[in-house]
């Protein structure tokens, strides 16, 4: 056989082997791609079935609604939707004397997650109305002082730290203009229970309350 026509033969061979090689590569590469995409879609369509899911519980589960100022048992409640803020304040032990009724609507509708404060009334110790004889005994603090309800700001010499004016509460040792106007700010959401709870205010510690303790009541 010639040569040359062999040469040819096997030029042809070579080339077919190495079409089919790329031809080979080709469809791996296209095969690794598939997967991945494939993969991709499987990864999507779980989280869209997990949201799904998470959503679900919610819904089943109810919303939850964080309730403090004015009320006895402040804290996060889990209720149904359609709950009204009246249902709300129900399950927090209901509203405190002091609270401000006229500033919300106990008839709405409460959200998931929302954070509802009932307002306290301020009565300044200016416009606070005198004593009056037979007014109600309200309960003995921890410390065995005790008062008749409607107070004014001081008793026996003692700073009550849920009526003083802001003068007052600066008379305290420690208490400058910026922490007796938190006290205040404190206070209008939130009334002081027991005269440790001072210490809830930001930057009164437990160095400060020890300067101030024997001066104060609630």
């Amino acid at each position: 056989m010639d040569p040359s026509a062999v040469n040819k033969i096997r030029l042809y061979f070579e080339d077919l082997i190495h079409d089919r090689m790329r031809l080979l590569k080709s469809l791996v590469i296209i095969l690794l791609l598939m997967s991945a995409l494939v993969l991709r879609i499987h990864e999507t369509n779980k989280a869209d079935i997990t949201l799904e899911d998470n959503t679900a519980e919610t819904k089943s589960g109810g919303i939850c609604v964080d309730i403090g100022g004015a009320v006895v048992k402040p804290g996060v409640y889990t209720v149904s939707e359609n709950t009204r803020l009246y249902e709300v304040i129900e399950l927090a032990g209901g509203l405190l004397s002091n609270a401000d009724t006229d500033s919300i609507n106990r008839a709405e509708y409460v959200e998931d997650g929302e954070k509802i404060t009932i307002p306290v009334i301020y009565i300044p110790p200016e416009q606070a109305e005198p004593e009056t004889a037979g007014a109600d005994k309200i309960q003995t603090s921890e410390e065995g002082e005790s008062a008749e309800a409607g107070t004014s700001s001081t008793n026996n010499g003692l700073v009550n730290i849920n009526s003083a004016s802001k003068e007052e509460l600066m008379s305290l040792n420690g208490i400058g203009d910026a922490k007796a106007d938190k006290i205040i700010e404190y206070r209008s959401e939130s009334r002081f229970r027991k005269k440790e709870d001072i210490k809830d205010v930001d930057g009164i510690g437990d160095s400060i309350y020890n300067k101030i303790k024997d001066a104060i009541t609630v």
